[in-house]
């Protein structure tokens, strides 16, 4: 009987112990970030913003609505570091790991009820090719310092 207690008492000490390593004496960990960065292409601003306010705008607004986003920001690059830098970047904020792995397969499906169709989602997918282009994509994850 003993033995058993004693086996008990360590597994659960094992199991506590778990999340503590995960934690960071540092900070504390916040939502997840999906951030790209676009080099619009010359003479296409006008292009790319009203793209943005008929469709990209209404998909992230739709998307937050569902709760697979929880919000969305867009960043404007007034010191760039060369000829193919980024002009404007977008973050997605995701509210955790999980989320990020059920996002591609559940946003399509919304997305594609915004344009019409898949087809039309495609095709429009590819227009924004014409106009810009995907400098890089990134995952950052939010902290807060303690």
């Amino acid at each position: 009987m003993r033995k058993v207690v004693w086996a008990t008492l360590l597994v659960v000490t094992l199991l506590t112990a778990l999340p503590a390593l995960a934690q960071s004496p540092n900070y504390d960990y916040g939502p997840v970030w999906r951030v790209t960065y676009f080099e619009i292409k010359p003479g296409q601003g006008e292009p790319f913003w009203k793209d943005f306010r008929e469709n990209l705008k209404p998909v992230y607004e739709m998307l937050k609505k569902e709760g697979l986003i929880s919000d969305y920001k867009v960043w404007y690059n007034v010191t760039t570091d060369g000829p193919h830098d980024w002009d404007i970047a977008v973050g997605l904020m995701i509210p955790n790991w999980a989320t990020i792995d059920q996002l591609d397969a559940k946003a399509a499906t919304l997305i594609a009820k915004h344009y019409g169709s898949r087809e039309a989602m495609i095709e429009a997918g590819k227009k924004r090719n014409d106009i810009r282009t995907v400098v890089a994509s990134k995952l950052a994850r939010e902290v807060m310092p303690k």
